[in-house]
């Protein structure tokens, strides 16, 4: 027990000065979910198959809610930020470890970001827990509707602005394709603590067509559950993910989330993503089924502009459960 609380005080305070070392925090181009906690295989592939069961799961996030978005002085229909995820993994006992699925469907603005991830995590035990090292193929579908871009020579003409000489917007396609890779290292102590390390876009593909390229990310993911002696329905799960590019010295986003959980039911808390938002989480467990649901308080800019961000998921965990097989020969005569 000593040893996974330090390994916890480790990652937190790793954590901490990564924070303390950023001037500001974000990072660009990656969906990212408020209840991450329960979306790990979206952030690590090493995950696929740890919950030893057959889960599938659910998110839906409305980004931004209220915010109005304008392109020269008319009101745009662009999406704000719409994103929709799905993904399946399950353990697979001859593989020695697990295999998942994930699909993202990611709108802002007028781009319109498709992710298809596929999963294998192979995972041997260690005394106190288990470890996993996980591979991602990765294939990435970008589209933009560039008929609502301005150029710069467009910028407070009248209503029917003129043709623009962008070269840019003039030479731009609408979809490409893209495929990459991604690594992950994933360890658990059931039950305890969890540790994630992991990154993706490792090859930084590039769009020529779009005039778009993938950035490498990298992500720090971590948890702790403890179940408090004195009173032992009641769980405290803090937890906390940091994501980064390594483009400059402020391409940081971190949140850090403590969650309250009474007899593995019912759960609610607060999260917090540094310069961004506070939020609250709740939800509940009615037996396969996991509900959950976040509201992001705005503490930026942005909370000015808009209402702030809503995210719900939905999780069915089972286990498939196989028969002894009766035995076809005897060798006791009493069955003769």
């Amino acid at each position: 027990m000593i040893r996974i609380k330090n390994i916890f005080i480790i990652i937190v305070s790793f954590l901490i000065i990564s924070v303390t070392c950023s001037v500001s925090l974000h990072a660009q181009q990656e969906p990212h979910f408020t209840q991450y906690m329960f979306n790990r295989l979206s952030y690590n592939p090493g995950y696929a198959g740890s919950n030893g069961a057959i889960c599938v799961t659910g998110f839906f996030r409305e980004q931004w809610m209220g915010l109005k978005l304008t392109d020269n002085g008319q009101n745009s229909s662009a999406s704000k930020g719409e994103t929709m995820n799905i993904s399946f993994d399950m353990p697979v006992k001859f593989l020695h470890g697990g295999i998942g699925a994930t699909f993202i469907s990611d709108k802002i603005g007028y781009y319109d970001n498709t992710y298809i991830k596929l999963d294998y995590a192979y995972r041997f035990q260690l005394p106190t827990g288990n470890l996993a090292i996980g591979i991602e193929a990765q294939l990435f579908n970008a589209s933009l509707d560039n008929s609502n871009l301005i150029g710069s020579d467009q910028w407070g003409t009248d209503d029917q602005p003129k043709q623009t000489t962008d070269p840019v917007l003039n030479n731009l396609d609408k979809e490409d394709m893209l495929f990459d890779l991604g690594l992950g290292i994933y360890y658990q102590v059931p039950g305890k603590v969890y540790l994630g390390l992991a990154t993706s876009k490792i090859m930084e593909t590039k769009s020529d067509k779009l005039k778009w390229n993938n950035r490498r990310f990298y992500y720090v993911l971590a948890g702790y559950e403890w179940t408090m002696p004195d009173y032992p329905s009641w769980r405290l799960l803090p937890s906390a993910l940091l994501k980064t590019d390594f483009a400059s010295s402020s391409a940081y986003q971190i949140d850090a989330s403590l969650l309250a959980e009474y007899e593995h039911k019912i759960w609610g808390g607060l999260s917090y993503r540094i310069d961004d938002a506070v939020m609250l989480l709740g939800g509940f467990t009615v037996k396969d089924f996991k509900v959950g649901l976040s509201y992001d308080i705005p503490t930026s800019r942005v909370s000015t502009q808009g209402t702030g961000s809503f995210e719900v998921f939905l999780r069915w965990c089972f286990k498939l459960e196989t028969s002894p097989k009766r035995p076809t020969s005897y060798k006791n005569t009493i069955y003769m």
